[in-house]
């Protein structure tokens, strides 16, 4: 992770209010479940459009307010996380601080000296980024 995101997770851990220690644990929890191979679709770490840009978010929704870690994928696999913003500062999709928002996901991946983010196009397929144990989308077996 960027050194933004780390700051504002060490903070949160140390917060005197419990609730928000406990918003920052269920993060951390999520960041967790994918790092240790848990079934990922977009309802965890999802691609944000337009794909060509490589911005995603992870998402921890609850409790609500929910956060959104804004990050890329370096390699397959490897997801960075570069920042987080509470849902309700982002505003709708498309919104301009949902949009400044990718910006500054941006700034962060290259004030921390990483290489050019992975990409598949022009398909930009999920599973080429999260190779095993991940769909877009939950399927059910015929």
């Amino acid at each position: 992770m960027c050194k933004p995101l780390h700051d504002v997770i060490q903070a949160g851990r140390s917060s005197p209010d419990e609730k928000e220690r406990q918003r920052w644990a269920k993060l951390e929890a999520a960041f967790s479940f994918f790092i240790e191979g848990g079934y990922v679709t977009d309802d965890l770490v999802k691609q944000l459009l337009p794909p060509k840009y490589e911005h995603w978010e992870l998402r921890s929704r609850k409790p609500r307010p929910s956060l959104r870690v804004f990050g890329r994928f370096a390699l397959p696999d490897v997801f960075v996380g570069t920042h987080v913003e509470r849902r309700d500062q982002l505003g709708g999709m498309w919104s301009s601080q949902f949009e400044h928002n990718k910006l500054v996901c941006e700034e962060h991946w290259e004030d921390a000296g990483l290489p050019s983010p992975f990409t598949d196009p022009p398909e930009f397929r999920y599973e080429r980024y999260i190779t095993s144990n991940a769909k877009r989308k939950i399927q059910v077996a015929p």
